[in-house]
């Protein structure tokens, strides 16, 4: 989005509040529990305040905020000297009881997620799960993720359709059922 509208200090925090959510769940589905989320959510917002002088009205400002969100969430993983740890969706979220707005991890726990696609997902390489969280949490267009990740739209969709096949792979590997053998069939992974 090219915006004619410089970037004041008055308008940034308007600007990536309005990010605020989708950034939010990007870095829980990535880290694993909410405290880590807001911490580096905070981080991303300092880094761009700090650098948003640089930033260039070719990318939108939410591609923008993207990709210092995951660059963020590398430095996370590279200090800490962790990988993405696999949680209980049940012990991932501990929330402020004192909030009287719900906050971007209300949205989160709001929908139904299966521990085992926690689980499933939180092993995926990061190079095939950050496109895939970009795509299915943050409802990022091939060409947005493209930008974002600085690789051709083509790397993006084969990335998504090798994450998918992983995906289905491991939750079929999980619940103990065969993962299909065409990719577009669905699978049977019922319990038995």
């Amino acid at each position: 989005m090219i915006s004619s509208k410089p970037l004041t200090d008055a308008n940034f925090e308007e600007l990536a509040l309005s990010h605020s959510e989708p950034l939010f769940r990007l870095a829980f589905a990535r880290v694993g529990n909410a405290h880590d989320a807001e911490d580096i959510l905070q981080e991303t917002f300092i880094k761009a305040y700090r650098n948003f002088k640089d930033f260039r009205y070719e990318a939108s400002f939410k591609n923008w905020l993207s990709k210092i969100l995951i660059n963020t969430i590398r430095d996370h993983f590279r200090k800490s000297g962790r990988s993405v740890e696999t949680v209980e969706w049940d012990d991932a979220i501990e929330l402020d009881e004192t909030l009287t707005e719900p906050g971007p991890e209300h949205v989160l726990c709001d929908c139904e997620v299966h521990p085992e696609l926690m689980t499933a997902l939180s092993t995926l390489p990061e190079q095939l799960q950050v496109p895939l969280l970009l795509r299915e949490i943050d409802e990022a267009s091939y060409e947005e993720i493209a930008q974002i990740l600085d690789v051709p739209k083509g790397t993006v969709m084969s990335r998504l359709f090798r994450a998918r096949a992983l995906l289905r792979k491991k939750l079929c590997n999980l619940t103990g059922s065969e993962a299909p053998k065409d990719i577009h069939s669905q699978p049977n992974c019922e319990r038995g």
